[in-house]
C-alpha cells in the first residue's frame, strides 16, 4: 500500500502528524511532499511528487494554517491520475476553513458557542478536488448534511507517559493562553481549591517540567482551544490522568463515556461539582484515568485514525 500525502510546509500540524503516524504503524509507504511533520527533510518538486502519487494508492490532502510559509500544495490534486473515489481531504482547521478565526469570533463565541462554527466553516474546493473529506471539528450538520466524516485529534506515541512516581498533584490546570471557552474561569476555579487540595496551576512550563507535572496528576483540566478537541485531552489520556474536559460539541466517535473514561463539565458550577466529586465524593478518578487511557488505545490511537482514511475509501461500493 502507498499513499501519497500533500502536507503543510514547515508548520507542525498535529492532526497530519497523528496520521502519518498511524499510516507508518500500519505499514503503509508513505510519500510526503514537504517537511514539517517529522516525515520529511526536503520537499519534493512538484515533478516527483506527481510521478510518485501517480502510481501511489491513495491521494490525502492535509489542510494546513499558513503563517509566515507557504500553503500546502493543493493545486497538485488534479495534475495527479489517480482515481477521485481515491483522492481524500483531512481538514485539521478550526475556527473556519482557513484556521483562522473571523473578526471577534472568539469573542462572541465566549457568550454565543455556537460561533464556533465560523464562516466559511468547509473548503468547498476540497469537496470537488476529493472525494472524501475528514474534519477534526466535525459538528453533527456537517455529516448528516455534507457527509464530512468526524476525524479528531488521536492518541500518539509522544502523548504515553510511563511513570511509577507518586501522584501526589491533586489538580493540573495548564493553558497557553485564556481566550477560549472556559479557560479563565477553570484557572480561578482550581486556584480556589488551592487551601484544600495539592493543585499546580502553571503556564509557560517546559516541556520536561510540563510532561514531569503531567505523570504527578490525578485530574487534568481541559477546556476548549481554538477547537473543542485539543492536544492536552490526548496528553492527560496518555499520562494516565482524569481528564476533567469542557464539554465537547463536535462529534467524537466511540465517545468517551462521561464519569467512566472522562469526566465533562459545561459551565462553572458543573466543574467546581466535579472536582468535589473527584476529590471527595469517593469516585476515584484512577480508576476513570485507567478506564480512560484503555479507551483510547482501543478506539483512539493514530492507527485508528489512519485506518479510518482506509476503511472508508477502499470500502466495497
Amino acid at each position: 500500500m502507498k499513499v501519497a500525502c500533500i502536507t503543510p510546509q514547515g508548520k507542525r500540524d498535529y492532526t497530519t502528524e497523528a496520521t502519518l503516524e498511524g499510516f507508518h504503524q500500519l505499514g503503509v509507504e508513505l510519500v510526503v511532499s514537504d517537511p514539517g511533520n517529522g516525515f520529511c527533510d526536503e520537499p519534493m518538486s512538484a515533478n516527483d511528487f506527481v510521478s510518485a502519487a501517480d502510481k501511489s494508492d491513495l491521494v490525502v490532502a492535509f489542510f494546513g494554517k499558513v503563517r509566515n510559509n507557504a500553503p500546502p500544495r493543493h493545486y497538485l490534486l488534479p495534475q495527479i491520475h489517480v482515481p477521485w473515489s481515491r483522492k481524500a481531504y483531512v481538514d485539521g482547521s478550526e475556527w473556519t476553513s482557513s484556521g483562522w478565526e473571523n473578526p471577534l469570533q472568539a469573542a462572541r463565541s465566549l457568550v454565543d458557542p455556537t460561533q464556533r462554527r465560523g464562516d466559511p466553516w468547509l473548503n468547498e474546493e476540497m469537496f470537488h478536488l476529493c472525494c472524501h473529506y475528514f474534519k477534526r471539528e466535525c459538528f453533527p450538520q456537517d455529516t448528516s448534511s455534507r457527509g464530512v466524516i468526524p476525524f479528531p485529534f488521536a492518541l500518539c506515541d509522544r502523548h504515553i507517559l510511563r511513570s511509577d512516581g507518586p501522584r501526589d498533584i491533586d489538580v493540573f490546570c495548564s493553558f497557553g493562553h485564556t481566550k477560549t471557552g472556559l479557560r479563565s474561569e477553570a484557572i480561578d476555579i482550581v486556584q480556589s481549591f488551592a487551601g484544600e487540595l495539592n493543585v499546580v496551576v502553571k503556564s509557560g512550563m517546559s516541556q520536561n517540567e510540563y510532561r514531569n507535572t503531567l505523570a504527578r496528576s490525578r485530574i487534568v483540566i481541559d477546556a476548549w482551544g481554538g477547537g473543542d478537541t485539543t492536544d492536552r485531552f490526548w496528553e492527560g489520556v496518555g499520562a494516565g490522568a482524569c481528564v476533567l474536559y469542557q464539554r465537547h460539541q463536535v462529534v467524537m466517535p466511540n465517545p468517551f463515556v462521561d464519569g467512566e473514561h472522562a469526566v465533562s463539565y459545561g459551565n462553572e458550577r458543573e466543574l467546581i461539582l466535579m472536582i468535589h466529586k473527584l476529590a471527595y465524593g469517593g469516585v476515584m478518578p484512577e480508576t476513570i484515568a485507567q478506564k480512560g487511557l484503555e479507551h483510547a488505545l482501543r478506539y483512539h490511537t493514530a492507527k485508528h485514525r489512519a485506518q479510518l482514511i482506509l476503511d472508508t475509501v477502499f470500502a466495497p461500493r
